[in-house]
C-alpha cells in the first residue's frame, strides 16, 4: 500500500510556481509617483505597476496595493516574507535588504528652505553648524541621510506625514526640510503654497525609485518583474505614463522665444525649458505661432502648454501653471526723435499706443486707461511706430530693443511700469507627473544658471 502512495506521489504533477498573486504590494503617499486621490490610487509607479501586472498575466490591479505610512509599510517589507514596497529609494545601505526591480525614476533629496531665510549651504556640515532645525519623514531616505551624516538628533524633527512637515516649514517650525524634491514640489501645488516661496539648497541624495521586495522572494519572481519593466520601457511605456509628448506653443518674443537662422525654437526661456526636459528624462514638441493664437490652443486643447506667459488673476485658473522662466520689465517706448514727454500710463492716455493682440502688457496698460492700438504680431509694432500710425509701444524691454536693432531704429525708453515673471502654461489636462517633474527639473535648472548674489 505504502508503494502505491509512493507511486501516486511521484506522478501528480508538482503545483506551479506561484505568481505576482503571491505578492503583497504595498505603497504610501509619494506624489507623483504614488499617492491617493478620491479614495484610488494614482501615480506613476501605480501606472507602471498595473502594465507590470497586465504584462506578466497577473490578475491583480491597484485595489489590491495596500496604502500605508511610509514607516509601517518599511518595517513590514523588511519583516514579512512577499512584500513588496514601493517607491523605494535604492541605496548602498538598503542594497542587501532587499530585492530590486526598477528603476522607476530617479529621486533627488533635497535639503528645502523658505526663500526668505536666505540659508545658503554648501555641504552638510554647514547645515550642522548653523544648528538648522530639519524636518523629516521616519525611515525615509531623507532622515536616513541625515543620520548617516551625523548630523545631530536635537537637529532633527520628525514629522507624521509630508504635509505636515511641508507645513511646519511654511510656518517656521523648522528651517529646513529633507525630502524628494518632486515630490516637495508637487505638494506645494497641491496645498496652494506658492513654489517660488520656497528654494532647494542642497542636494543630500540622487538615487533611483524602485520596486522593493523582501530579501527572500523567489528570485524568479524578481526576474519576471524585471523583464516585464524592461520591456514596457522599451516600448516607450514609461516615457507615455510621465506624460508622453506635450506641445508646447509659443512666440516670437525675443530674446525668450524665436526661431533661429535654421528655423528652431530657441531663447533664453526655450533653452531653460530644454534642459529641464531633459533633466526630467520628459518630451515636448515645440511650435512657434502668433501669440493669440498659442495662447489658445493652450487653453483649448488637451496636451498643449503656452510661454512665455504672464501669470495675471484673468488667466490663473485657466492653466497649470509651471516656472517662472524669466522675469520682465514692463516699458513704455516712442521714436528717439519724437516730441513725447511721459512718465506714467496716464501720460499716454491722449496718444495712440501699439500692442498686439491677446498680450498682457496691452491688456494691462488698457486697463489703466491707455487707448490700445492692436497689432496681430508684436513685431509689426516696429514697422507702426516707423509709419506714424502709433506714438507709442508698450512691451517688454528686452523685446524692444532686440526688435529696434534688428530694424535698425533709434527708440527711447519713456518709463518702465511693471516687472512680472514669465511662465509655462498648461491645458488642466497635462498630466499632474509631468507638471511635478518638469516644475522640480526648472527649478534645478534655474539654480544652476542662476548667479550668486
Amino acid at each position: 500500500m505504502k508503494k502505491w502512495l509512493m507511486l501516486m506521489l511521484v506522478l501528480l504533477p508538482l503545483p506551479a510556481a506561484a505568481g505576482l498573486e503571491g505578492l503583497t504590494f504595498i505603497t504610501e503617499e509619494y506624489p507623483p509617483y504614488n499617492y491617493r486621490q478620491n479614495d484610488r490610487l494614482e501615480g506613476i509607479s501605480i501606472e507602471l505597476l498595473e502594465r507590470i501586472f497586465a504584462e506578466t498575466d497577473t490578475a491583480l490591479s491597484r485595489e489590491d496595493v495596500l496604502y500605508y505610512p511610509w514607516a509601517r509599510g518599511y518595517d513590514t517589507a523588511l519583516s514579512e516574507p512577499g512584500t513588496v514596497l514601493f517607491s523605494t529609494t535604492r541605496t548602498e545601505q538598503r542594497e542587501e535588504l532587499f530585492q530590486w526591480v526598477g528603476p522607476i525614476a530617479t529621486n533627488r533629496v533635497k535639503l528645502i528652505a523658505r526663500r526668505d531665510s536666505d540659508i545658503q549651504l554648501n555641504d552638510i556640515e554647514d547645515a550642522i553648524d548653523g544648528g538648522y532645525r530639519i524636518a523629516v519623514i521616519r525611515e525615509d531616505i531623507g532622515a536616513q541621510r541625515l543620520q548617516e551624516a551625523g548630523v545631530p538628533d536635537s537637529q532633527v524633527h520628525a514629522a507624521i506625514s509630508n504635509v505636515s512637515a511641508l507645513r511646519m516649514l511654511e510656518r517656521g517650525r523648522v528651517d529646513l526640510w529633507a525630502y524628494g524634491e518632486d515630490v516637495a514640489f508637487w505638494l506645494m501645488e497641491e496645498e496652494g503654497l506658492p513654489a517660488t516661496d520656497f528654494a532647494p539648497v542642497l542636494t543630500i541624495s540622487e538615487s533611483d525609485l524602485y520596486y522593493a521586495l523582501h530579501r527572500d522572494t523567489d528570485p524568479s519572481l524578481v526576474a519576471r518583474m524585471q523583464a516585464a519593466l524592461d520591456r514596457l520601457r522599451e516600448q516607450g511605456v514609461v516615457s507615455e505614463i510621465l506624460g508622453g509628448t506635450i506641445t508646447f506653443n509659443t512666440e516670437e518674443y525675443p530674446p525668450y522665444n524665436y526661431l533661429d537662422e535654421d528655423g528652431q525654437v530657441t531663447g533664453s526661456a526655450t533653452e531653460l525649458l530644454r534642459t529641464a526636459l531633459d533633466d526630467a528624462e520628459l518630451n515636448a514638441n515645440f511650435r512657434l505661432l502668433p501669440w493669440a493664437r498659442a495662447l489658445t490652443e493652450a487653453q483649448l486643447r488637451e496636451r498643449h502648454c503656452v510661454y512665455s506667459t504672464t501669470r495675471t488673476p484673468e488667466r490663473e485658473s485657466l492653466f497649470t501653471w509651471v516656472g517662472p522662466l524669466v522675469s520682465s520689465t514692463w516699458a513704455a517706448f516712442a521714436l528717439e526723435e519724437a516730441d513725447i514727454d511721459a512718465d506714467s500710463l496716464n501720460d499716454l492716455a491722449e496718444l495712440r499706443v501699439g500692442s498686439f493682440r491677446e498680450d498682457a502688457v496691452g491688456q494691462y496698460a488698457a486697463s489703466q486707461g491707455v487707448p490700445i492700438v492692436v497689432a496681430s504680431a508684436e513685431r509689426e509694432n516696429i514697422g507702426r511706430l516707423r509709419a506714424g500710425l502709433i506714438d507709442a509701444w508698450v512691451t517688454g524691454e528686452q523685446t524692444a530693443r532686440l526688435l529696434a536693432e534688428e530694424a535698425d531704429l533709434s527708440l527711447r525708453r519713456l518709463f518702465a511700469f511693471n516687472e512680472v515673471n514669465l511662465y509655462l502654461a498648461c491645458h488642466p489636462s497635462v498630466p499632474d507627473p509631468f507638471i511635478a517633474r518638469l516644475q522640480a527639473a526648472l527649478d534645478r535648472a534655474r539654480a544652476d544658471t542662476e548667479t550668486p548674489q
